[in-house]
């Protein structure tokens, strides 16, 4: 198979039509489509629907796009090999949610460091949603996210995915209100929350989706003073005082700030996520890299091992 042919399959995915990846590779547009005919005819399946804009993959052609980035990652390290003797190590790119993005700390890449000294890793943050496709399509090799009651993973059960992506299930944790630990009278019920000032992450966030489903049950509405667009910055902001709010009882625990947070007991303010990574089919070498990052995380994430605990 021509590699020029994969290249040319991975700009029109990323340029989204035949001009831009015409531009993009130095070469004329019905030069272009000649190629991804080329393609066509040799698997047999249409890989671009041409009747929607921008272009996007079909199904088929959003399998051949992860083979392809994956062949030509593994073409290149094969010729590094020939040339230098040495076996490169790939690159290791990994999606991170927002929502679980409080995990990925210092402490933990320089963990993985230690135990894959020649690891090189690419991180990219995002929504679930965002970066599902991503993993999908093989732009990221792994996604570390959570699974909630609401949306899942990504807008999508766990039991919908097919079996080439993997699902590895790191740790149970609950979505829970918190105040300021400073706070003469915190609130005991949905109501007496719903009256105190709120420090809300953006809409789409499912830790703010769940809250505001329980408030309109009881004919509520949050009073958001403040939104921020960080788990880090929304702890930050309610252990000052500014307000209260909802997240991961475990973020809240292993905080800088865990001494002045308190967790709240609201009747039925209180629901269970799972941290989950989803890896494709990837090396072997890229699969130890995964392990040792799930490790690594678990590890700095275990209650037994925080500092700084909440009394609740």
């Amino acid at each position: 198979m021509d590699t020029r042919e994969l290249q040319t399959l991975i700009a029109v995915a990323e340029e989204k039509s035949f001009h831009g990846a015409a531009s993009r590779l130095g070469l004329t547009q019905p030069a272009v489509t000649r190629r991804i005919q080329r393609l066509e005819t040799r698997t047999g399946c249409a890989l671009f629907d041409r009747t929607v804009k921008p272009l996007r993959p079909t199904p088929a052609g959003q399998r051949a796009l992860a083979e392809a980035r994956d062949l030509l990652r593994r073409l290149a390290g094969f010729t590094e090999m020939i040339k230098t003797g040495i076996s490169p190590q790939a690159p290791l790119k990994i999606g991170v949610s927002y929502g679980v993005a409080p995990l990925v700390t210092a402490e933990t890449l320089h963990g993985l460091h230690q135990n894959f000294p020649d690891s090189q890793l690419g991180m990219r943050t995002g929504w679930s949603g965002e970066l599902l496709p991503l993993l999908r399509r093989g732009e990221i090799d792994a996604l570390l996210t959570m699974d909630d009651p609401l949306t899942g993973i990504g807008g999508v059960a766990s039991t919908d995915f097919p079996k080439s992506i993997r699902i590895d299930d790191l740790f149970d944790d609950r979505i829970r209100p918190i105040g300021p630990a400073s706070a003469p009278n915190p609130p005991h019920s949905i109501k007496d929350l719903a009256d105190r000032p709120m420090v809300l992450l953006p809409e789409g966030c499912c830790f703010r989706a769940l809250g505001n489903l329980l408030a309109h049950r009881h004919g509520l509405v949050f009073n958001s003073i403040l939104e921020v667009s960080a788990l880090d910055m929304q702890i930050d902001m309610i252990a000052a005082g500014v307000g209260y709010g909802i997240t991961a009882e475990r973020y809240a625990r292993l905080s800088r700030n865990a001494a002045n947070l308190t967790i709240l007991d609201i009747p039925d303010a209180c629901w269970s996520m799972r941290v989950v990574l989803l890896r494709r089919a990837v090396s072997p070498t890229i699969n130890r890299v995964l392990d040792g990052l799930i490790d690594t995380i678990c590890q700095v994430a275990s209650l037994e091992n925080a500092q700084n605990l909440l009394n609740s």
